[in-house]
């Protein structure tokens, strides 16, 4: 009895030696939403669809246009931002809903205004324009009043209001067709005029406005120039009256001359137009060192230049 006994106390002795001390809890599994998931590869760009990387190629503006038949195109300015101040456009992509109707080339706009003439050997025209923004960069109006909406391009930076590129929307092609090149256009529906304004003259003394309007083909064509100007000295004993602005003259076509389009380059004012019209601000020195003022018109009467009228001007009756 004595040996089972003992035998009982020896295998109570070694369960206590084989159990641990503390027993250790696993920790639990994280919850769904902290477990990491596999990473998702970066979407690719449809066929055909620009980069979305902004140094690279992708869609800087997008602008609707209106047509005379009730539909609505949409122009997509596709290019590239350089820096923080340039970018440029490459192509306008015109979309008919999902119908792409034509791909607008900016490098056909830099070939007809610039040329390759300046080109030094192994360059070539730009393919893209130049400008700060993508807001900017693109344009639509319609510039001939015909119902169809026009495209325009920032052209490139410039010390004086914005030269852009513009293409005029054919009817018969459906297409956009490269027109000329205007500064500070500015389309004037109840008018029916098409104006560019920009200075001109040493140090920026003339304010220069032409003015278009289409014939009845759509074409447009200059129909007078407005110039705003401090380079005119009157006739003795008169002086320009600066504090009441510059002189300002209206000059034309001569008849039977071309017509002249926008933005060809190939005229001047005072070559190959005709003043009609001449508004001038006079103060004139009196013997006791005090002033006259007058306004003088002058035009173009019977084939002479001559002054029509001459108003005394008092700066008391200004309100």
């Amino acid at each position: 009895m004595r040996r089972i006994a003992s035998l009982l106390l020896l295998l109570l002795l070694l369960s206590a030696c084989a159990a641990p001390a503390e027993t250790e809890e696993e920790p639990p599994a994280p919850p769904p939403q902290e477990a990491l998931a596999d990473p998702v590869p970066a979407e690719t760009p449809p066929e055909g669809e620009p980069p979305i990387d902004g140094t690279e190629d992708h869609v800087l503006l997008t602008l609707d246009a209106p047509l005379a038949d009730g539909r609505t195109l949409r122009l997509e300015a596709v290019g590239k931002v350089e820096d923080e101040y340039t970018c440029g456009v490459r192509e306008v992509r015109v979309y008919d809903g999902d119908k792409l109707l034509q791909n607008v080339q900016a490098w056909e706009a830099n070939m007809a205004f610039w040329g390759d003439g300046d080109l030094l050997p192994g360059e070539s025209v730009s393919e893209y324009t130049s400008c700060w923004e993508p807001e900017g960069c693109m344009e639509a109006a319609d510039l001939n009043f015909d119902g169809n909406t026009d495209l325009g391009l920032f052209g490139w930076p410039a010390n004086n209001t914005i030269p852009y590129y513009y293409w005029l929307w054919d009817e018969e092609t459906e297409q956009y067709q490269y027109a000329f090149v205007l500064q500070g256009a500015e389309a004037h529906p109840d008018t029916r005029e098409l104006t560019s304004g920009y200075k001109a003259g040493m140090a920026g003394s003339q304010w220069i406005t032409e003015v278009y309007r289409p014939d009845e083909n759509g074409d447009l064509y200059l129909s007078r120039v407005e110039r705003s100007t401090c380079d005119f000295e009157p006739e003795p004993p008169g002086q320009l009256d600066i504090d009441r602005g510059w002189a300002e003259e209206t000059w034309v076509p001569p008849e039977g001359r071309e017509p002249i389009p926008p933005g060809n380059g190939r005229w001047s004012i005072e070559s190959d137009l005709v003043l009609v019209r001449r508004e001038v601000p006079i103060q004139e020195l009196n013997a006791g060192n005090t002033f006259s003022y007058f306004t003088e018109i002058w035009e173009l009467k019977d084939g002479q230049f001559q002054m029509t009228s001459r108003e005394e001007y008092s700066y008391e009756d200004e309100p």
